[in-house]
């Protein structure tokens, strides 16, 4: 028994030399990613949520909200609107997490001076904070300002449930792990059979038929969500043509990395863990599970810089919120850049993968 096992374990240790490359991304390059990953978590407590001020009236002057900026910026990350319309609207798109609306003559020492603090009942992560960020805004601007100060929060739009608000955060999730890892798992399935393909045809054509085919399954995705909705009747619209867009353009992108990573390592085991790598990358540093600035800024930045972030609040808005596509035309125009750059990258891995058969 004893030397059987160490007979088998020397065959393992000799047959992992044609392995080396899955295993130093599995067993090495993966922990390390991991360890670094945490540089975007410093608190527990959303410190950082990006906080918009906004005037309140047409007479609010520039130094009222300069003075007003100096008390948010203790609360959260100050975003500077110029008018209450386009505060809201960044409030509606996730730009901001709350808006405080600025009244003119916040130095006046004789008056009590009136804050309105708004926030979106879809963000629920926040939801159960918002008592206790009013208080400290109120303790903030009344260390800055001579005069009372007395801040009322308001809601816009309606209160999600945390259930409902997690919907289509697993919409997200899922498209990802679908696109990142079962396509391109898939693809290399096929891979005996890419020669005859590349002699035949072309496999471009092969790789853009299996995302059309994968792209229209998105389709049944949601028409499943929607019966399953059913006897749940949670507030949510997957069958909308804003919603399949978005999750669309979601699976298209992160599916045409994925096999384009794949192709690149030659579908090799190693293409798998690499793409395991990239989605543990998005979800931990994308904001999709919470809102950006909640654990550091050094995260919101990174997230605000990942194109699935801005994809993960266009379905939010379309699936849980109802919005049309005109609140987000200009994300879409760069949407439909990175869709155009990922699809290739894909091309181009195949061509490489080509070059070298």
């Amino acid at each position: 028994m004893i030397r059987d096992t160490a007979v088998f374990l020397w065959t393992e240790a000799y047959a992992a030399r044609r392995r080396l490359a899955a295993l130093f991304v599995g067993f090495a390059l993966l922990p390390g990613l991991l360890v670094v990953g945490t540089v975007g978590f410093d608190q527990t407590l959303p410190q950082d949520v990006p906080v918009g001020i906004a005037p309140a009236e047409a007479e609010t002057t520039a130094d009222d909200m300069t003075v007003t900026r100096g008390g948010v910026a203790l609360l959260g990350t100050p975003v500077r609107y110029e008018t209450e319309e386009t505060a809201l609207r960044g409030l509606d798109r996730e730009e901001v997490y709350l808006v405080v609306l600025v009244p003119p003559d916040v130095l006046d020492d004789e008056s009590t001076t009136e804050f309105r603090m708004i926030w979106h009942g879809s963000a629920v992560p926040l939801v159960e904070a918002i008592g206790l960020l009013e208080a400290v805004l109120s303790v903030e601007l009344s260390s800055f300002l001579p005069g009372e100060v007395d801040v009322t929060h308001e809601q816009r739009g309606t209160l999600l449930t945390l259930s409902e608000y997690l919907i289509p955060t697993g919409m997200t999730l899922f498209v990802l792990v679908v696109g990142l890892l079962f396509v391109p798992y898939d693809v290399m399935t096929d891979r005996r059979v890419l020669d005859r393909v590349r002699h035949q045809s072309r496999l471009e054509a092969f790789v853009a038929a299996k995302l059309l085919f994968y792209v229209l399954m998105t389709g049944v995705v949601l028409t499943a969500v929607a019966v399953a909705n059913v006897p749940m009747e949670y507030r949510i619209a997957p069958l909308r043509v804003e919603t399949a867009t978005a999750v669309g353009l979601l699976f298209l992108s992160t599916a045409s990395i994925g096999i384009g990573i794949a192709f690149l390592l030659g579908l090799g085991r190693a293409a798998l863990f690499v793409n395991l790598g990239v989605l543990i990358g998005i979800v931990g540093l994308g904001g999709l599970l919470y809102p950006v600035g909640f654990f550091s800024s050094t995260r919101m930045a990174i997230a605000r810089s990942l194109p699935p972030h801005y994809l993960a609040i266009v379905i939010r808005g379309h699936l849980v919120r109802g919005d049309g596509f005109g609140l987000y035309a200009d994300w879409y125009r760069f949407i439909a850049i990175y869709v155009v750059g990922c699809l290739g990258f894909c091309w181009g891995c195949i061509r490489t993968y080509e070059w070298r058969r």
